[in-house]
């Protein structure tokens, strides 16, 4: 009898850093709903940050990125094999800003 994989959360209510620079996130985001899954992806070739992970909707559409504090504890769990995700936990516009807050999850 198989169990059913299981997932803790390892991040609470993380914003997702870079919102700003991604075109039409306001009309991109609208789609998106709490709880909604989100890949995060290893950018270790990251010119700018060397623990950098970006944050991808179900459309691979690089979104984001971890915030700084906490993406070192998510690239190595990332660097180290283990299965992580980003679920989102709220989503709010605030002028031309688009708020996206997520945790992270460790997945069996």
């Amino acid at each position: 009898m198989a169990t059913a994989a299981k997932s803790i959360c390892v991040v609470e209510d993380s914003t997702v850093a870079g919102t700003r620079h991604v075109p039409d996130m306001a009309a991109i985001s609208e789609g998106y709903g709490k709880g909604e899954r989100l890949s995060l992806v290893r950018d270790a070739r990251n010119p700018h940050d060397a623990w950098a992970v970006e944050v991808r909707d179900g459309a691979d559409r690089r979104i984001g990125y971890v915030s700084c504090e906490c993406n070192e504890f998510v690239a190595r769990l990332i660097d180290g094999g283990k299965s992580v995700e980003g679920r989102l936990s709220s989503r709010e516009q605030i002028g031309s800003w688009t708020r996206l807050v997520m945790g992270v999850y460790l997945n069996d």
